[in-house]
Formats: C-alpha cells, structure tokens, sequence
C-alpha cells in the first residue's frame, strides 16, 4: 500500500526531493544528521528540523550508537503526495482496467496485444471499510497471442516493451494506479483478490503448442 502524504512540503521538504532523500538513505542504510543533510543539498543545521520530524514520526530509529532507517522509509521512497483516493473512484477504476481487458480479449488471435487472462486487486482496496485510499493496487497475468511473437521479435531489435502497448490500454492513467504482475505479487506473500479471468478455446489451443514446442 502505497504511503499517502498531504500535498505540498512535507517535514519542511518538497515532496519530490523528500522521495529522492528517502530513497537515498533506505539504500546507504544510514540515516545520520549529515547523510540527509547532503542527500538534501544543505547544512545539517537546515535539515535538523526535517531530521526531527522524521524520527518522530517512525522513518528513522534511533539508538545511542546510531541511527538507521526504518522500513518505513522505503515507504517513503514511494509515498504520492495529494489527495486520496475515493472508494467509488477507485471502483470504477477497476471496471476500466477488467472492461478494457476484456475489450483486447475479444480481438484475433493475431492481434498485437497480449491475452490479459487474470486481473487481481490488492492493499488497502482490499479493506472495504476504507472509503479513501492511497492508491489503487492492481496485478495481472498476460499471455502472449500468435500475433504477437512477431511484435515480441521487433521488440528486441528494436529495444522497447513489447507488453507496454497492452499495459497502456489496460492500466488507467493517472498517479492513483499501480499495476505488476500476478507472480511479483505472489512473491511478496501479499494477500489479493481476482476480479477478472479469461479462459477461451483458441487460448488453452495456443498454451498446448507453446508447451509442446518449448
């Protein structure tokens, strides 16, 4: 679940450069008074009161020896800074997302676009008690069709995401939606919910030969 911040500066700090600091300090793994205050471009006096508000709030621990980024900062690495997300928004997001999968199902199976066979929900849109969330998480699993081992090919040569073109017509636009892959999520152990499945005869037909050929 992505971490929800409000808009405009936060700990005295703008939220972009905030993300950039956090994400610093998650990787050195250190979050002493004169790391943020040079991953922050200032003297560690003008960071003491960011440094102080981060620390109260659970981003840094610290102990007599030292001090260490919590988990949480790899939370902020990621927060979004604005405005929740509103249940109903982020319903009607989801039918987008399963409308327009089921929209590139329905082409050929030589189509350019991959089959979208199984669309997830996940985080805090699992908490029906939540009417405003941070973001809508999604996951998904894709299968390639006939038609696109050619565009796959070109994709190579070429250098570009061959799945982006389905995951640009699938994925809503706009700051509120993530969207990976079924097997990333279920290796993060996070609890989901499917909310689209496709299954059709030229599908399992073209699974039968892959498994055959590879």
């Amino acid at each position: 679940m992505t971490l929800l911040l409000p808009a405009g500066p936060y700990a005295g700090v703008n939220g972009p450069l905030l993300r950039k600091a956090a994400a610093k300090l998650a990787d050195m793994q250190s979050a002493e008074l004169y790391d943020l205050a040079v991953v922050l471009g200032v003297s560690p006096t003008e960071a003491r009161p960011t440094w102080e508000q981060l620390i109260a709030e659970g981003f840094i621990d610290t102990t007599p020896e030292r001090a260490l980024p919590t988990d949480r900062m790899d939370d902020l690495a990621r927060a979004r800074f604005g405005k929740p997300l509103p249940r109903k928004k982020a319903e009607a997001l989801v039918k987008k997302a399963v409308a327009a999968a089921m929209a590139l199902n329905e082409l050929p199976p030589d189509a350019q676009y991959f089959w979208v066979t199984r669309i997830a929900v996940f985080g805090s849109y699992l908490d029906g008690q939540k009417l405003e969330l941070g973001d809508l998480d999604l996951a998904w699993d894709v299968m390639e069709r006939p038609g696109v081992e050619n565009h796959a090919f070109k994709a190579m040569m070429y250098n570009f995401d061959g799945l982006q073109s389905t995951r640009a017509q699938v994925c809503p636009k706009g700051p509120y939606v993530r969207l990976i892959s079924l097997s990333e999520l279920q290796a993060l152990g996070c609890p989901y919910q499917v909310v689209y499945t496709f299954e059709s005869e030229e599908l399992n037909n073209y699974r039968v030969k892959r498994t055959q050929r590879d």
